[in-house]
Parts: structure tokens; C-alpha cells; sequence
């Protein structure tokens, strides 16, 4: 084992996130460091053993991090500065001083963390041969994202326990760029293409799947046949939780129009290749709002793809590049209609919101609680006929069969409106306002979620959260 130790000078870092330029990156992403000792390497002498390095850093596995949490945020404050030239010629030459030149808005945004020092940790051994090389070029990095973050770096033969550690990509919590094999010479032809260009074009990135180490291992638990993936409003109009089908609507639309292979797969439309509706998991799009708080106001805070346990997750990096680029990340726009659009980015963010943790939908709990309706499949004939469709949907979505169903009026979360204030599905699902319900479920054990339940749950309908007060969470 070895690792690399970056101390920021400054006591903060100044990086921007790849998929939004006003928001901080943190902790800073294995091939943000691998670009500075690359360029370490290209500004200098080029010494074939540093080469010959930076090849063998490349092909080793993902490395873990450790990481401090966030003390405070430097606000993302427009800044408008020169250009180095004519963007459309940027080989045409500078013939005035910088204060005459346009200036362009840029973002600086930073992080204070805890501790000033991040370690990126290999559990490979460095070949002895590789470690004089490794050791020049951590002394020729002088900062790490903006020149403002100026960095000490050296090697480290006994880091301290990871924060962050790779994972199988089937229930990872955060998406890092990574290094792989050969990026030091699409580095080269990167600067090379850029430089023929006379102006900047995206990089292409390679993504590492992390979260947090589980100490002690959590015990195997039933749950839900899907993992949820969250995304949180960055921009665009508030909106209420009774928006729920129209946000959920549009995030569908956006995914179906973006997916690489048209048309989409069974598991991205809910279709199967003859164009009737699939038997099968499919993705599931919901809305995320503010509820069961004392702030509570049935505000939207995110949307959320839940997606097939079964699906490999190399379907799913193509269903997020897609969304969301497979070069510079971007927003994704959801059009709504007369209700505006929202752009929407993956959430990673440091201090997340409790509405777009996953913890909030997924924590394994014995009571849960809906807070959008569950829609009956069928209206009820005879008393306990509405408690059995919900303990059949349960089994249906791949949890166990609830010892009790407690049908409610209202939901048992503040914020949240009564079952049949909720718009209507669409006239082709033929389920009416009157088949709309809250429910409490009980189960044997603790279960994970996300618990989505019903006729409307590939729609946003029959979400429900882990319920703590009167119940076990």
C-alpha cells in the first residue's frame, strides 16, 4: 500500500465540479491529481522514468480517498476576467495589454474542510523503481484545480483509514472521475487537438463508483429490488409535491429522448420489444420532496431514478451519459410545459439535503410510511381488499409481505396533502382520484428501500420513507 498526501497551502481547495461550473469539487477526484503530476510532467524535463511512472499509475486500481468533511463554502461569485485571445482564433496574436481585452465570467468556487490534507490511497505496493520518479514530480505540483490552490504533495507510506473506497458499481453513492489505462497519451493528443485548434474542446473522463467504508458491515437485510439514484434541482421554478406526475413526466421524457440506443431497452421504457407493456423491473421515476420536518413544506427538492437491481451497471453509466454527457458533464433540462423547466445534476454534494440523501428513502426500518398516494390496482369489493392489493404490491416490488397495512387519509408526514388531493394518473392507466391512498406498512424485520409501491410507482406515486416516531426506523 502507498498513497499520495495533498496538503492544501491555504487551508482551502478551489476547484470546480465537472457538472457544474459554480459548485466546488470535493474531495478532489483521482484524475484531477493524475492531470497535475501529468503536467508536472509535460512543463518540465520529461524524464523517461517519470513516464515510465505515470504509465504504472494509470493501470492500477482505483485508489480510496480520505477526505475531511466541509467546514464552510466559498459562494460561487461570478468573475469577470481577460481572455487570452480571440476565442474563434487563438492563434491569432495578443496586440493589447489585458486591460483591454474582453472579459469573460468565470467561477471560483472553494471549500474550507476540517483538515487541510487529503490522501489518495493505492492498495498496491510502489515498485521500487518508480518511487524516485513519484516523489520528483510530487515536488513539482504546486497546486491542484486553480492556481489559487496551492498544494503541498508528497508520498505516504501510512495514511490514515479511507473516507471514500471503490465499490461494485451496483450501489455506489458518488461518481468520481478516474484514470485508466492510456490517459497519459490522450492527455498529450488532448493538448495537442486543443492546441492545432486554437481553443479548448471537452475531455473525455473515465468514472470511479465510491461511498463511505460500512463499519461494522451492516447484516444482510430483504428489501427492495431496486437502488435509488438521486438528482437535485439546480435550477428552475419551485415546485409543489402535487407537481409530482409533471416533474416525474418530463424526467422520463429527458431519459427516453437522451438514452444512446433508440429506441431505449425494456428496462429504460417499461416496453417490450413487441410495444406492450413489460412484466419486468423497469426504471422507476419519482420526486423528492421536504417533508416529515419541522420546515416541512411539500417543496420539491430533487427526482430520483430507481433502477433495476438487475440491470448491469455499464447500461446504467450509458443511461447517465446520456442525461448528463460523457465528456464535460452538463445539467439535465426537464421541460415541464407551462410550469417552467428545472436543470438537474446528479447530487454529491457535500452536505446534501435531507429530501436527496439516500438514507432518508432507503434506511432499512420495519415502519414505513407513504408520502405520495399508493394507487389501488383495483378498486376494493370487500372489507381488506384495499390492505391485501398493497401487501401484494409489496411482494410484487420484491419486499417481503407486510404483517399489517393501516390505511390512512392523510399521511402521517407533515407537508404532505390528503390521498385524493393528488392529481389523477393519466386517463391511460384508468385509475381515478378515488383509488388513491396513504398506508402504513409493518413488517416482521427491518427492510430497505426504496419502498415505491402501486399502480403509479414507476411515476412517482406510492413513495414511501422509513417512519421513526411510533414506529421503529
Amino acid at each position: 500500500m502507498f498513497s499520495l498526501a495533498l496538503r492544501y497551502l491555504c487551508g482551502f481547495a478551489c476547484a470546480t465540479h465537472p457538472s457544474n461550473r459554480e459548485t466546488p469539487e470535493w474531495p478532489p477526484h483521482p484524475d484531477r491529481v493524475f492531470m497535475a503530476l501529468s503536467a508536472a510532467y509535460f512543463e518540465t524535463d520529461q524524464r523517461p522514468e517519470e513516464r515510465a511512472l505515470l504509465e504504472w499509475l494509470e493501470s492500477c486500481p482505483q485508489p480510496s480517498i480520505q477526505a475531511a468533511a466541509v467546514t464552510s463554502e466559498h459562494a460561487a461569485v461570478p468573475v469577470y476576467v481577460p481572455v487570452n485571445g480571440d476565442r474563434r482564433n487563438m492563434k491569432k496574436p495578443i496586440m493589447v495589454m489585458p486591460d483591454k481585452r474582453k472579459r469573460d465570467k468565470r467561477y471560483f468556487p472553494a471549500v474550507i474542510p476540517e483538515s487541510d490534507t487529503v490522501h489518495l490511497i493505492w492498495d498496491v505496493n510502489l515498485p521500487i523503481e518508480h518511487r524516485p520518479a513519484l516523489e520528483r514530480l510530487c515536488a513539482k505540483v504546486g497546486y491542484v484545480g486553480d492556481t489559487s490552490s496551492l498544494v503541498q504533495m508528497w508520498v505516504e507510506d501510512n495514511p490514515p483509514s479511507p473516507t471514500l473506497i471503490p465499490v461494485p458499481p451496483q450501489r455506489f453513492t458518488q461518481r468520481l472521475r478516474v484514470p485508466c489505462r492510456g490517459r497519459l497519451r490522450d492527455l498529450e493528443a488532448d493538448y495537442k487537438r486543443d492546441n492545432d485548434a486554437g481553443e479548448y474542446q471537452p475531455r473525455v473522463f473515465s468514472w470511479g463508483h465510491y461511498r463511505a467504508p460500512e463499519s461494522p458491515p451492516t447484516p444482510i437485510l430483504p428489501g427492495s429490488a431496486y437502488r435509488l439514484l438521486i438528482f437535485r434541482r439546480e435550477e428552475g421554478p419551485v415546485l409543489d409535491i402535487m407537481d409530482t406526475l409533471a416533474i416525474t413526466d418530463a424526467l422520463r421524457g429527458a431519459v427516453m429522448c437522451y438514452y444512446p440506443e433508440q429506441p431505449p431497452p425494456e428496462w429504460v421504457s417499461g416496453h417490450a420489444p413487441d410495444g406492450l407493456r413489460s412484466d419486468r423491473p423497469h426504471l422507476g421515476f419519482i420526486a423528492l420532496p421536504n417533508v416529515g420536518n419541522e420546515y416541512a413544506d411539500g417543496t420539491l427538492k430533487g427526482v430520483g431514478l430507481a433502477v433495476p437491481g438487475n440491470v448491469p451497471q455499464t447500461e446504467v453509466d450509458r443511461c447517465l451519459d446520456g442525461l448528463f454527457g460523457s465528456e464535460e458533464p452538463r445539467p439535465a433540462e426537464l421541460a415541464m410545459g407551462k410550469l417552467g423547466v428545472w436543470q438537474i445534476v446528479p447530487e454529491d454534494s457535500f452536505r446534501p439535503l435531507v429530501a436527496l440523501t439516500e438514507d432518508t428513502w432507503c434506511r432499512p426500518a420495519r415502519v414505513w410510511v407513504s408520502t405520495t398516494p399508493i394507487v389501488l390496482n383495483r378498486y376494493p369489493k370487500t372489507d381488506g381488499d384495499a390492505e391485501k392489493n398493497i401487501a401484494d404490491s409489496c411482494e410484487h416490488a420484491g419486499l417481503p409481505r407486510p404483517q399489517e397495512v393501516v390505511l390512512l387519509r392523510a399521511s402521517l408526514f407533515t407537508g404532505v396533502p390528503l390521498a385524493r388531493q393528488f392529481p389523477a394518473l393519466p386517463s391511460k392507466f384508468g385509475k381515478g382520484q378515488s383509488l388513491h391512498t396513504h398506508a402504513l406498512l409493518i413488517f416482521a424485520e427491518p427492510v430497505r428501500g426504496p419502498v415505491i409501491l402501486g399502480a403509479g410507482r414507476f411515476r412517482g406515486y406510492g413513495l414511501c420513507r422509513p417512519y421513526r416516531n411510533g414506529g421503529e426506523a
